[in-house]
């Protein structure tokens, strides 16, 4: 099966991996605990589609999305992970690969899903940006495109992660969610309010969503 090659710099990729750049500090640690207490949660389930999320912006889901998807991979999944904040997509800056075609393309124009996945030099690890500013993309989220995207990402791969919006700030986290098996919710010891913590765990739990865990960013 075909895929889009591109040679990714490693200075650029590899630079908020603690779980690549420093697997014996407490932070890789963390991922690792964490992907386990997942595993031992879904009850084995593969393949495994989760959505990373927080309550507010900038508490370090993506970051914490990428270490998690390398963990996954460094225990021997197939893993994609894939940037569901179409509104406004960064995967594309972490891991150094442009941002189109990505998956808003595949969700509107239908593009083939060979054409929007990209390899890293990771070994196991796969990568979909957010893809192009198409006008009601985020509706697609919660969409048939989107469950046939599920299929089609679930006939190649063992875990499936996506980089979602914080559940304050749209609605999209939840509603994709919904279509997932479930949720790890990334709080900031230096950001999140427990207010703020306590909503958003209200409104995952009343989309019927699984949280299959929590993941505290110190950042």
């Amino acid at each position: 099966m075909a895929h889009r090659e591109k040679k990714l710099d490693s200075r650029v990729v590899y630079g908020c991996f603690v779980v690549h750049n420093s697997p014996t500090v407490a932070a890789a640690e963390q991922y690792r605990r964490i992907r386990n207490n997942i595993r031992i949660a879904a009850g084995k389930k593969e393949p495994l589609s989760l959505v990373v999320t927080s309550p507010s912006p900038g508490e370090g889901k993506t970051t914490s999305a990428a270490n998690l998807a390398l963990s996954f991979a460094q225990r021997g999944d197939k893993v994609l992970l894939v940037d569901a904040n179409v509104r406004s997509p960064v995967l594309g800056q972490v891991f150094g690969i442009k941002q189109w075609p990505g998956l808003s393309d595949g969700l509107a124009s239908r593009t083939h899903f060979e054409e929007i996945v990209y390899r890293t030099d990771i070994e196991r690890l796969s990568v979909i940006p957010g893809g192009s500013p198409l006008p009601g993309t985020a509706d697609l989220l919660d969409s048939q495109a989107m469950s046939e995207f599920l299929d089609r990402a679930r006939q190649e791969y063992t875990v499936i992660l996506f980089d979602c919006p914080a559940v304050l700030e749209t609605p999209d986290a939840v509603a994709l969610a919904g279509r997932c098996d479930g949720a790890v919710l990334v709080v900031s010891s230096g950001r999140t309010k427990q207010k703020q913590a306590a909503e958003a765990k209200r409104l995952l739990d009343f989309g019927r969503v699984r949280i299959l865990g929590s993941l505290l960013n110190r950042g």
